[in-house]
């Protein structure tokens, strides 16, 4: 059974690294999946903020601060590691996400319900396994930059780093945004919705997409005996050979793994916000921490 999940996850990676359509659209599932993904929470957020202000978000600002809500994560963990991020050279991230971002701010409009406390719920409920398997495509795709012969020694034996930069990778734009407002016509700097966390238990849901992502990579690193994760390795082997049937695995199928578990904290997270204990039929709103959940 374990086997049969495996490879069907593998499929699932394999298949969010290809174009959306190799003529029309040649730029990856996985990035146009999380463009819009994201455009969905961000609209969801600023439709929030215009409810309870009542003032309307300029169109810059509109634009601006659905790109940090995208790109935080990439810049943030790309400046700490001395790289350039994509955006100073390449032209392929503003088509995907300004493309996505308008695309489904037009449906939006013409269909307002499509962000109802409702559909959210449903979106959240049900793409829950997609939402993993991109999100661990993102972190193991900056934590591979950790091998590069540009980054320093000390970072690439250290298990800190890896969990630093899997949850900024994971979380750093959900983060960026929500400190700041972004979907709010005036940005301001307050604490992080995460840290108003008021108990243990509330930090630890409202915090998932950043520990989420520190073990993803842990996660990755291990299975694929990454400098530093070796000693690691050798205590899993017989847990990993016993559920899986072998400890040899390729670097699709660490992740394959790791987007295995990724799925179940989020398939968890969806049943708790909005299902458990309520009512059958009445899925309940988002709250602003949920919503911001995005990276």
């Amino acid at each position: 059974m374990a086997q049969v999940v495996l490879a069907r996850l593998a499929n699932g990676i394999r298949f969010i690294g290809q174009p959306v359509h190799a003529t029309f659209f040649p730029y990856p599932i996985a990035a146009t999946v999380h463009a819009a993904r994201i455009s969905i929470a961000y609209q969801a957020n600023a439709q929030a903020a215009k409810s309870a202000s009542g003032a309307k978000l300029p169109w810059g600002t509109y634009i601006a601060g659905y790109l940090v809500m995208t790109w935080g994560g990439t810049v943030i963990t790309h400046h700490l590691l001395n790289l350039p991020p994509p955006m100073l050279y390449a032209t392929a991230p503003y088509i995907i996400y300004l493309t996505t971002h308008l695309l489904l701010t037009l449906l939006t409009y013409l269909i307002p319900s499509l962000l109802s406390p409702a559909n959210l719920a449903f979106l959240d409920t049900v793409l829950f396994p997609l939402d993993a398997l991109v999100r661990t495509g993102a972190v193991t795709g900056t934590t591979a930059h950790l091998t590069s012969a540009v980054i320093p020694q000390a970072l690439k034996g250290s298990i800190v780093s890896y969990l630093i930069i899997g949850a900024l990778a994971s979380a750093g734009g959900g983060l960026t945004a929500s400190t700041l407002s972004t979907w709010s016509p005036t940005w301001s700097f307050s604490t992080p919705p995460v840290l108003r966390a008021p108990t243990l238990t509330a930090l630890a849901w409202g915090s998932m997409d950043v520990w989420g992502g520190a073990l993803v990579a842990v996660v990755h690193a291990t299975l694929t005996g990454k400098a530093g994760f070796r000693g690691v390795q050798q205590v899993v082997r017989p847990y990993v050979t016993s559920a899986l049937g072998t400890a040899k695995m390729s670097d699709v199928e660490a992740k394959a793994v790791a987007a295995g578990v990724l799925a179940v904290c989020f398939g968890l997270r969806a049943y708790r916000t909005y299902w458990a204990s309520k009512p059958q039929g009445a899925p309940v709103a988002a709250k602003g921490e949920a919503k911001t959940k995005k990276q």
